[in-house]
């Protein structure tokens, strides 16, 4: 009933308890590491000093490297008596809903088409958004002509380079938002 191999008589001890530290440490690694030792880490119990006073103030926590408060321009343009022209170019193929806010009616850009919308007084803030949900990479870049702003519309996958309005400041300092 019970055979036995010949071919596994001539492993050693030695070899069976090497395979099964390899398999041990296999199953180990797979599995996120060793067990932590020790017991928990707990809270130390917090009593008040007897007089009253903590022992040493808490010291504030300085960043190392903090991020800017506010985000750099995109673009800047200089106004011309404190009015602005701003060319819209869509480079995509689907249209492009935008808006002048308190300016305008919310109006539609063709796809691949471009647009003026001249005498604009500063502050100014546009919205934009493609109908089908589809993502925008504006590119904002000040032109050769005094007080002109242009604005070109291209598709992205990227969540990150979306934008949805940019606002052009009254210093003529462009930001998207």
């Amino acid at each position: 009933m019970f055979h036995h191999n010949l071919k596994f008589k001539k492993i050693s001890l030695l070899t069976t308890a090497s395979i099964g530290l390899l398999v041990s440490l296999a199953t180990i690694s797979l599995a996120g590491g060793p067990p932590p030792q020790g017991k928990p880490v707990s809270r130390p119990a917090t009593t008040p000093p007897a007089n009253g006073k903590p022992v040493s103030a808490p010291t504030p926590a300085m960043p190392q490297d903090a991020p800017p408060r506010f985000p750099f321009p995109g673009a800047r343009v200089t106004p011309v008596d404190g009015m602005v022209t701003i060319k819209l170019v869509n480079t995509t193929n689907a249209v492009i809903n935008y808006q002048v806010v308190g300016m305008s009616q919310s109006r539609t850009l063709g796809e691949q088409s471009e647009i003026s919308l001249k005498n604009l007084k500063t502050p100014i803030t546009l919205t934009y958004q493609r109908p089908d949900g589809g993502l925008l990479l504006v590119r904002t870049q000040a032109t050769a002509t005094a007080g002109m702003l242009q604005i070109s519309f291209g598709a992205t996958t990227d969540l990150g380079a979306d934008t949805k309005s940019l606002e052009v400041q009254e210093d003529g300092k462009v930001f998207l938002n």
